[in-house]
């Protein structure tokens, strides 16, 4: 997990997370995003932001996604409002995820399950609620094969790319577990939750 109070120790792994996003999402998906010097960057990329990256044998990153709270700017409140049904959530307990991916080439085959696991764990080890997500739907079996259960916020509206639906994750012990579980694995999958301050936002 890298955020602005260890991004110091990982700037590599930062580097090498954008530039598999410009491969996924520019060169893979042909999202009209912003590339700069190799590295896909958007206005969401804030300091508040959170990226849980995944590492391939040689170092570099195969997978990852972006959390960010929803007391500040991000995709669903600020972009995509219309696919909830009322008003985007504000607090401090509810984060988004957003750009997760994965290389198709190197990372393996329960990687969805993985990075699922590792949100989770973060949620808990922050007091989350829950995470929002704006995604294709075609994300939602996936999601539930990883043994999450997402519930649309509303309708879904074609990009151009895909059709997206707001979706709420909900974040509990016994979700942990069950993705855990599907995913193979026995514990934890952040190695570096340590290296973060204890940000608790519930009791």
């Amino acid at each position: 997990m890298i955020s602005k109070e260890n991004a110091h120790l990982h700037w590599d792994a930062l580097a090498s997370m954008h530039q598999l996003r410009r491969k996924v999402f520019r060169e893979r998906l042909g999202w009209d995003v912003s590339v700069v010097n190799g590295l896909e960057l958007d206005q969401f990329d804030l300091p508040d932001a959170h990226y849980l990256v995944h590492y391939a044998p040689d170092g570099k990153v195969n997978a990852c996604t972006r959390l960010l709270p929803t007391t500040g700017p991000y995709l669903l409140a600020d972009v995509f409002s219309g696919l909830v049904e009322g008003t985007p959530p504000r607090a401090p307990d509810v984060w988004e995820s957003t750009r997760f991916c994965a290389d198709q080439e190197s990372a393996p085959a329960n990687i969805a399950a993985v990075l699922m696991a590792g949100m989770l764990e973060f949620g808990l080890f922050s007091g989350f609620r829950a995470y929002v997500s704006v995604s294709d739907i075609r994300m939602e079996p996936i999601m539930r094969r990883a043994g999450w259960n997402p519930k649309r916020l509303g309708g879904t509206i074609e990009t151009g790319t895909d059709t997206a639906a707001a979706e709420w994750l909900e974040v509990s012990l016994a979700f942990l577990a069950r993705v855990r579980d599907r995913a193979g694995v026995p514990g934890p999958v952040i190695a570096n939750l340590d290296e973060l301050p204890s940000e608790r936002v519930a009791a």
